[in-house]
């Protein structure tokens, strides 16, 4: 098998896969030239070499043949089937341009039937719109003159009326003129007498006026002066009954309070009553105890017992008044006594 194109490096054969080296060179030839064994193994492989790569290219060219003819066949049989297709799309496109021509020239029709209509409208319209116009303006120029020539005749009219207006005001302002001073002199005349009726009114209004006011403010002072006097009895009356409605609640308040204080005088009463029992029990229990430890205890030195029976100081209130003390001072008791207490001796405690 070659391993190169260039026939350089090959094996001996499929068996011994043995690499042969390329033939030596000229120089190298010559000196081996003896050894004749390898030249003839190198020249039979060789030999043998040329008729596979030969045979391969008989075979490798029959199968390119081979594919040459099929490829030759498959573009025959693919350029009929292309001219049927074609054909065929031929005969569809004619028949779809041919559909498509008729749709586009009925379209066109319609378009241009269309279009042939609105322009004739617009041409119809065009013509009765020129036509008012032209009406319009025949009406507007016949309107103008009218009124050009109804102009100069107001104008005229006008003028004659300014005319006969001036010369009419002309005539009243004399005639006026006249009136006015006649009637100037009588209303001159007039007031005159007027104004001396005037002055006498006005005297004898003022006199009236005057003794009116003088009479009407007498009458508005009394008025006041009894308006005055009733606020003041009112004013009076709400006062003392304020002042008897305070005096009724004072009373009541102290009454109350009265009633509180002799509560509590009976209250504190009771109480003193209950400490002079109470007094007069604690001194009874003390002797009572007292000799009941002098009894049981007779050995006892003084001071010994005086844990048991400690002295005791009656209670004082503070809060007593002056006047109650001296009342209270035939219930005193004395206050201390000197108790004589013994203890047990250490032998009784043994």
């Amino acid at each position: 098998m070659i391993r190169s194109t260039d026939l350089d490096s090959f094996v001996c054969c499929a068996v011994c896969s043995k690499i042969i080296p390329p033939p030596p060179s000229n120089a190298t030839f010559d000196r081996i030239r003896e050894y004749k064994p390898f030249r003839t193994r190198y020249y039979t492989h060789r030999d043998i070499l040329e008729i596979g790569a030969s045979i391969q290219q008989e075979e490798r060219e029959r199968k390119e043949a081979e594919i040459q003819e099929s490829i030759e066949k498959m573009k025959a049989e693919l350029w009929s089937q292309a001219e049927q297709y074609k054909e065929d799309a031929v005969d569809k496109a004619l028949t779809e341009a041919t559909a498509n021509y008729n749709a586009f020239v009925q379209d066109l029709k319609l378009k241009l039937e269309k279009e042939v209509k609105e322009v004739v409208r617009k041409a119809k319209a065009e013509m009765k719109e020129y036509m008012e116009e032209e009406q319009r303006r025949e009406t507007e120029a016949t309107e103008q003159r009218m009124a050009h020539k109804l102009r100069c005749a107001l104008l005229e009219c006008a003028k004659e009326k300014m005319q006969a207006v001036a010369e009419a005001r002309k005539q009243e302002r004399e005639m006026a003129l006249s009136e006015a001073a006649m009637q100037h002199r009588k209303h001159i005349e007039q007031l005159k007498e007027e104004s001396m009726l005037a002055e006498e009114l006005y005297r004898k209004t003022i006199e009236q006026l005057s003794k009116g006011k003088c009479n009407e403010m007498n009458v508005a002072l009394s008025v006041k002066q009894k308006e005055n006097q009733i606020e003041m009895e009112k004013q009076m009356k709400e006062l003392q009954t304020v002042h008897l409605e305070e005096l009724e609640k004072v009373m009541i308040t102290l009454r109350t309070a009265e009633g509180q204080v002799k509560a509590l005088e009976q209250k504190l009463e009771r109480m003193r009553a209950w400490k002079d029992s109470l007094e007069t029990e604690i001194q009874a229990t003390r002797q009572a105890f007292q000799k009941y430890i002098d009894a049981t205890f007779p050995n006892l030195s003084p001071g010994q017992a005086d844990f048991i029976l400690p002295l005791r100081t009656t209670f004082e209130p503070k809060d007593i008044p002056k006047e109650a003390e001296g009342n209270d001072d035939e219930c005193k008791r004395p206050t201390t006594e000197s108790m004589r207490v013994t203890a047990m001796s250490k032998q009784h405690f043994k």
